[in-house]
């Protein structure tokens, strides 16, 4: 059952108020930026390096696109489709964003080469890096400091990442609190899609492919092998610059700050370490790393900036029910 304030008015997600209120709602923003960027992705498959089997790649971005877009009789069919899956069609309404990180991650690899036809700009990184540092951090800093303990605490926090992305969504899911689940949800796709578009059109191996890995006896670390087993198996080539791990946990645990302080304060100590560990671990470069800090801030910025002013963020829930955070509640009522 939604919270109330998720029944009338306007939406998180943009979408128009009372049910049977006569005018079609508005596209969803999430669903308008992602339906968006797949159409950025069908035109980066027009370009020369597209793969033989192209066709069917832009057919399926067309398609996610149309759906996501939907002009009315695609609306009809979802709202249909999602009335007879009940709760579950709910769930998925809300959480199909997360549930196709790992798909629009994949594709990178093929619409990068698309568009650049296998070169990529690595060597004008790697200038920046030496301009601004002197020298290349994300090769000389494990071999500066080629401590074990170090190392394994560092990949630890690399592989954190996964659980920014997953368990505060779940926990804000669990407590009912719909809105800052759907707005910590629209930091991490505006993020990714900030992100996205430069690995499309300007994309950047990383050090981890140029560079030889941090070595002097840290590859005996357990967490070193499973990271480095991780990225050998399911990374894609040209996503270093800018760094969306970063980027990504940056938003996330700003945007948290509002509504679960104590993990966002929590999830911002581990995007701290995680920064370092893309840089120690030879994943990313330094300039990455600070440049993804940078859009992260960017977007948890704007979404703040984006609420109304004065709108209830944290109110009590009725007896017996989860705590949810909405905007423009009325005193807590059942529901």
């Amino acid at each position: 059952m939604d919270a109330p304030g998720e029944r009338r008015g306007v939406s998180q997600e943009g979408t128009a108020g009372p049910a049977g209120g006569g005018a079609r709602a508005p596209v969803p923003v999430v669903d308008a930026l992602l339906g968006g960027y797949l159409l950025v992705g069908a035109a980066a498959l027009a370009f020369p390096g597209r793969p033989p089997a192209w066709p069917a790649w832009m057919a399926l971005h067309l398609a996610g696109a149309l759906v996501l877009l939907a002009p009315p009789p695609v609306r009809r069919l979802r709202a249909e489709l999602g009335a007879r899956l009940g709760g579950l069609g709910r769930a998925l309404g809300d959480w199909y964003p997360l549930l196709l990180v790992p798909a629009f991650y994949f594709d990178l690899s093929i619409l990068n080469v698309a568009v650049h036809e296998g070169r990529y700009f690595d060597a004008l990184v790697q200038d920046w890096e030496a301009a601004l540092f002197g020298g290349q951090p994300s090769r000389d800093l494990a071999l500066r400091w080629p401590w074990l303990p170090l190392s394994e605490v560092l990949h630890a926090s690399y592989l954190s990442y996964y659980a920014i992305i997953y368990v505060p969504a779940i926990v804000l899911y669990a407590r009912g609190m719909r809105v800052a689940f759907r707005e910590v949800v629209l930091a991490i796709m505006a993020t990714f899609v900030l992100h996205y578009l430069f690995f499309i059109f300007l994309p950047v191996q990383g050090p981890r492919y140029l560079f030889d890995p941090p070595a002097g006896g840290l590859e005996s670390g357990p967490v070193y092998r499973a990271t480095h087993w991780l990225l050998g198996n399911a990374s894609s080539r040209g996503t270093a610059f800018p760094s969306s791990h970063v980027g990504v946990a940056t938003a996330i645990s700003l945007t948290l700050m509002r509504f679960l302080p104590r993990i966002g304060l929590a999830a911002l100590a581990l995007t701290a370490l995680l920064a370092v560990a893309t840089v120690y671990g030879g994943f990313h470069y330094a300039t990455d790393a600070w440049v993804g800090a940078a859009f992260g801030l960017a977007v948890a910025a704007a979404l703040a900036a984006s609420r109304p002013a004065g709108s209830r963020e944290h109110i009590r829930s009725p007896p017996g029910a989860n705590q949810y955070v909405c905007d423009d509640c009325p005193p807590h009522r059942p529901s």
